[in-house]
Parts: structure tokens; sequence; C-alpha cells
């Protein structure tokens, strides 16, 4: 009984001490992660938009969704863009970097990579 005992003992302490491990590198580079991205952003000079940008961007796309002439013109000029390899390229790099956000946002909101979690007790007829 007390082999079992023991070798319980052993693997419950060899889990805890490899999450200890995980949990300790897990903050380790998320520091460094921190770090990284407070010397790109003070270095590239960047800042959040001011209320008046954001003003200025909203109030043209709101004339854009209602103005008719508007929405026309825009037509226009998305109807003469030559799709060339570059182009293609960087449209697509966009939908995936959208469809990477999109999934790690479901995967969060289910708190499951696959499927959603079962609730309840399930019965099938």
């Amino acid at each position: 009984m007390s082999a079992i005992i023991n070798k319980a003992t052993g693997l419950v302490n060899s889990a805890v001490a490899k999450s200890t491990q995980l949990a300790n590198c897990a903050v380790y580079w998320g520091k460094v992660t921190g770090e990284i991205a407070k010397t790109v952003y003070k270095s590239e000079g960047l800042a959040p938009p001011s209320q008046a940008q954001f003003k200025q961007t909203y109030q043209s796309w709101f004339n854009v969704l209602k103005s008719t002439n508007e929405q026309k013109q825009l037509l226009k000029k998305l109807s003469g863009v030559q799709a060339d390899k570059a182009t293609v390229t960087k449209a697509a790099v966009y939908g995936i970097h959208c469809l990477a956000f999109f999934s790690v946002g479901e995967i969060i909101g289910r708190r499951s990579i696959f499927g959603y979690p079962a609730v309840g007790h399930a019965e099938h007829h």
C-alpha cells in the first residue's frame, strides 16, 4: 500500500514541479514581451489616436454611408483596383490574421479548443 502512495506522491510532486516551471517560463516570456513592446512603443513614437482623429475618421465613414454619391465613387475606386500578386498576397495575409483573431476569441469564449464543453446531463434520443 505504501508503494502505491509513494508512487502517487512522486507523480503529484512531478506534476506540480512541471506546472510551476511552466508558469515561471510563461511569466518570464510575458515580461520579456512586455519590455520589447514598451521599447518599440517608445522608439516608434506610437500613441493612441486623439479624439479629433477619431471624430474625423468616423465622420468620413458616416458620410460615405449617408451619401449615395460617395458610395458610388467608392465602388468605382474599388472596381478600378488591379489585383496583382502583391495585393492578393497582402489581402490573404490580412484575411488569415482576421481568421486567427476570430478563432482565438472563439476558443477563449468556449473555454475549449474543440467544440463546446458539455454542461449537465446530455441524453440522446
